[in-house]
């Protein structure tokens, strides 16, 4: 599986991140420790693993210094690919206290966040001393750090609000032209297949330029599932196996990225559109 599955839990929780903020009910407590602790457990593995390569990213060995900056592009892809959930998180609870509705989730969550955001500066720390040795990984790495910050800036503006999402933004400046532009087209029944079009184009970018593979992908799991398990019991029913109309939407989403991907890729949407191309190649109505 693409670790691009690090970043869409994060895009579900930006799609309906709006839903969340104006419920009125608190995060679950017992899921957002566990989201601590599982995220704390996650850091430390990392911190390990940047403490056992970093001997070896200056070594003479030029074998051992390949396979070190091989290993640390991959482990600085998982940490980007880790931090747009970290802010969506905390984004949704200031909003949620902002409201009232929770007063006790954001600063646990606000401790996750800063604690991420001193490992990315590590990450980024290395990543220009490899593109400045010219290693290709490292340039790589660049290049879906600056991808996921336009994306995370994109879910933030999906539900933000000068007051609570601006702080955990890369360009509160970009956060508030997304949030313009979702107001102004007002796009009703149309944004669902709009939005799955995002999050198609989202997961193909990853799997074409990020990552094949993490190192820590059972922790990574374990972070989002936590992450998931933050939403109040009401939005499940009774029994607790059949989703609601919400946990509903979010199934649906996937199914329909899944579908629009298949399309994109093997060409079939031409046949549902009524834009055609003749035999030349030009495209006709």
């Amino acid at each position: 599986m693409n670790p691009g599955w690090l970043v869409e839990s994060a895009s579900l929780w930006g799609y309906h991140g709006a839903m969340l903020a104006e419920t009125r009910q608190a995060l679950r407590i017992e899921s957002v420790q566990a989201y601590w602790v599982s995220n704390r457990v996650r850091f430390d593995a990392w911190n390990a693993m940047m403490t056992r390569l970093k001997p070896f990213l200056s070594s003479t060995n030029t074998s051992l210094r390949t396979q070190a900056w091989s290993q640390t592009g991959q482990l600085v892809e998982e940490v980007l690919m880790s931090e747009p959930l970290s802010r969506i998180c905390v984004a949704v609870a200031a909003r949620l206290e902002d409201r009232h509705v929770d007063e006790d989730s954001r600063a646990i969550l606000h401790n996750i966040f800063a604690s991420h955001q001193d490992i990315r500066k590590r990450c980024l720390q290395w990543t220009l001393e490899g593109i400045d040795a010219g290693i290709e990984t490292a340039s790589r790495a660049n290049r879906v750090r600056a991808y996921l910050e336009h994306w995370t800036d994109l879910l933030l503006g999906f539900f933000s609000d000068p007051y609570s999402a601006n702080e955990y933004a890369f360009s509160p400046e970009r956060v508030d032209e997304f949030a313009e532009d979702y107001n102004y087209r007002r796009l009703g029944d149309a944004s669902e297949t709009v939005w799955t079009l995002l999050l198609a184009g989202n997961r193909k970018w990853l799997s074409t330029h990020g990552a094949t593979q993490v190192p820590h992908p059972e922790l990574g799991r374990d972070v989002c599932q936590a992450a998931l398990g933050m939403v109040h019991p009401a939005w499940f029913d009774s029994l607790g196996l059949l989703p609601s109309k919400a946990a509903q939407s979010i199934a649906q989403s996937l199914h329909m990225v899944d579908r629009t991907l298949e399309s994109l890729v093997d060409g079939s949407w031409l046949k549902k559109s009524h834009v055609q191309t003749d035999r030349s190649g030009r495209f006709t109505v």
